[in-house]
C-alpha cells in the first residue's frame, strides 16, 4: 500500500487473487491457496535528530501477529469414488468385460483398465444398466489416474464419466473439482450452472462460479453464488472466515462501485465515478500501462489476466476500501484490485505514478507468486525500488553508528504485531535490502529468486539455490555494506 503522500503502509492483502475457485470438497477435505495475511504500517514519523551513537534495533521476543493460515489440507485420496458391485449384471454378454475392468482397476492397472473400457462396442452402451456401469468405471479410474499421475491426467477419465451418465452427481463433481484445480478453459459459465442444477448443495461450483462472475466485473453475481458457497460450507471448517471476510470486501466492492463507469486498455480494467475529470482515468491508463511494460521486463513477467484499477473520490475512499486514514493507495489480495483516491491527481501526477507503480508491483508479485508467499520485506521492498520512490531515507542515512538489522526472517510475514517504530524500521530495511540484492546481483537473480518462491521453495532454499550462500550470509554482507557506509559517512 501506498501511504498519504510520502508515507506508506501496507493492509488487506488476503491470499490469491480472490481464488474462491480452488475450494476443493473431496470426502471431506478442503483444499485453497493462500492465507488472510494483514499488513498494515502506520506512516512513518517525521525525521528526528539522531543521537550519533543510538540504541540498538531490539527484535520482540515474539513472533508478529499472523493472520490465521487459509491454506486447507490437501486433498486426501482424490475425488470420490463409485461402488461397483461384481455380480451385478446377470444376464448381460458383456457381465464378465466389466467385472475384469473393475478388478484391473482394484489392482491400479489403468491402462489395461481403460483399453479394455475403451473397447466396449457402442451397442452395449445402448443398454442403459451397462452404459451405468460404465459410467461408474470410468469415474473410478479417474481416481485411480488422479492419485498416481495427478489431477490433469484424471480429467479425461471424468469426461468420459459424465459424458455416459450426464445426471450423476459423483462424476459431474470430480470433473468440476478437477477443472477448478487445473484451471481448466473448460469451466465455464454454462457447465458450472449445469453443475449447480445437478449438485445444488456442493460448494466448489457455486464458489466457482461467483469467481468466474467476479472476474467478469458482474459483483452482484459473484455475490449470489458465494454467499450460497458460503452456506454450504460447513460452519466449523477453517474456510469460513476467509468467505465471510471475501463475502464483506466484494459486498461492500459491490456497494461502492453500483454507478461506476469503466474503461479497458489491453491489460487493464479502469472502473471511475462517472462525475470524475476523465483526464485522470486516461493519465491512469497511460501510467498503468507504461508500468506494464517497464516493471514487466524488469520482473521477466507479465500478469496473465487484466487487472482491475477502482478510482475513488477523495471523500469516500476510506469507506469504500476500509484503508486507514492516510492511505493514498492499495492493492488488495482478496479483491485483486488496485484501489486509489484521485482527488487532485493530476496536480501531482509524479506522486500518481509512484502510487500506481508501487501498487501495480504488489498486483503483479500477487498473481506471479501467489501473494504471501513473497517475504513481506521482499514484496514492500520490489515496491519501493521499482515504483521510482525516492521518499524513504537510506538506513546508513538514518541511523549512525553500527546498526544492528532485524533478521530478515522475521520480516517474512505480517507486520502487524510490530510497534510503530519497529514497523517503520521494517519498511527501510526491507527498501535497502532490496536494493542491495539488486545493486549487488542484479535483477536477473531477483527474477530467478521470485522463479523459485512461485516454485513454493522458501526463502532461504530459493537465496541458497540461486545466489549460492546462505540467508544468514546474504544479510551479513547487505549489513557489512551498510556499515561501511556509515563509517564512509563519517569520514
Amino acid at each position: 500500500m501506498h501511504a498519504f503522500r510520502n508515507q506508506r503502509g501496507k493492509i488487506g492483502t488476503v491470499g490469491d487473487v480472490l481464488i474462491l475457485l480452488l475450494v476443493l470438497v473431496t470426502i471431506g477435505a478442503w483444499w485453497i491457496t493462500q492465507r488472510n495475511k494483514l499488513r498494515t504500517a502506520p506512516p512513518p514519523a517525521p525525521a528526528a535528530p539522531i543521537a550519533a551513537t543510538p540504541p540498538p534495533i531490539v527484535v520482540a521476543d515474539q513472533d508478529p501477529a499472523q493472520a490465521p493460515s487459509l491454506v486447507a489440507p490437501s486433498p486426501a485420496g482424490g475425488g470420490q469414488l463409485r461402488p461397483f458391485t461384481p455380480g451385478s449384471l446377470p444376464g448381460s454378454q458383456h457381465t464378465a468385460a466389466l467385472e475384469t475392468v473393475h478388478a484391473l482397476i482394484e489392482q491400479g492397472r489403468d491402462a489395461d483398465a481403460e483399453a479394455r473400457l475403451s473397447a466396449l462396442p457402442q451397442d452395449a452402451l445402448n443398454d442403459q444398466r451397462i452404459r451405468q456401469a460404465a459410467s461408474v468405471l470410468w469415474n473410478n479410474l479417474g481416481i485411480v489416474r488422479q492419485q498416481s499421475r495427478g489431477t490433469a491426467a484424471a480429467v479425461p477419465a471424468f469426461k468420459t464419466a459424465v459424458t455416459l451418465s450426464p445426471r450423476d452427481q459423483t462424476p459431474r463433481l470430480n470433473l468440476a473439482h478437477a477443472y477448478v484445480e487445473t484451471k481448466d478453459p473448460a469451466l465455464t459459465r454454462e457447465f458450472l450452472e449445469e453443475t449447480i442444477q445437478i449438485a445444488p448443495n456442493d460448494p466448489v461450483a457455486h464458489l466457482a462460479l461467483a469467481d468466474l462472475l467476479y472476474g467478469k466485473d458482474d459483483l452482484a453475481g459473484a455475490i449470489l453464488h458465494l454467499e450460497q458457497g458460503r452456506q454450504q460450507t460447513p460452519a466449523g471448517s477453517p474456510l469460513r472466515p476467509y468467505l465471510d471476510l471475501v463475502s464483506a470486501r466484494v459486498l461492500r466492492a459491490e456497494k461502492a462501485e453500483q454507478k461506476f463507469s469503466a474503461r479497458e486498455s489491453s491489460h487493464f480494467l479502469v472502473k471511475f465515478n462517472g462525475n470524475e475529470d476523465y483526464d485522470t482515468w486516461t493519465k491512469v491508463l497511460d501510467i498503468l500501462e507504461d508500468a506494464y511494460r517497464d516493471i514487466g521486463q524488469k520482473l521477466n513477467y507479465f500478469p496473465a489476466k487484466p487487472i482491475t484499477v477502482v478510482l475513488h473520490t477523495r471523500a469516500v475512499f476510506q469507506s469504500a476500501t476500509g484503508s486507514p486514514a492516510w492511505a493514498d493507495g492499495l492493492y488488495d489480495g482478496v479483491l485483486g484490485r488496485i484501489q486509489i483516491p484521485t482527488q487532485g491527481a493530476l496536480t501531482d501526477q509524479a506522486w500518481l505514478a509512484r502510487v500506481l507503480r508501487h501498487e501495480f508491483v504488489h498486483a503483479l508479485l500477487h498473481q506471479r507468486v501467489e501473494g504471501s508467499r513473497v517475504p513481506t520485506w521482499l514484496n514492500e521492498g520490489l515496491a519501493m525500488q521499482l515504483a521510482g520512490d525516492n521518499s524513504w531515507p537510506d538506513l546508513d542515512r538514518v541511523i549512525k553508528g553500527e546498526v544492528t538489522l532485524i533478521p530478515l526472517s522475521r520480516l517474512e510475514g505480517g507486520w502487524t504485531g510490530f510497534p510503530p517504530d519497529l514497523a517503520t524500521v521494517a519498511y527501510l530495511e526491507g527498501n535497502s535490502a532490496t536494493a542491495y540484492l539488486i545493486d549487488r546481483y542484479g535483477m536477473g537473480k531477483v527474477q530467478d529468486i521470485i522463479e523459485a518462491l512461485a516454485g513454493r521453495q522458501p526463502m532461504a532454499d530459493a537465496i541458497k539455490d540461486r545466489l549460492f550462500i546462505s540467508y544468514d550470509e546474504f544479510q551479513q554482507r547487505w549489513s557489512d555494506d551498510i556499515n561501511e557506509k556509515i563509517r564512509a559517512g563519517k569520514t
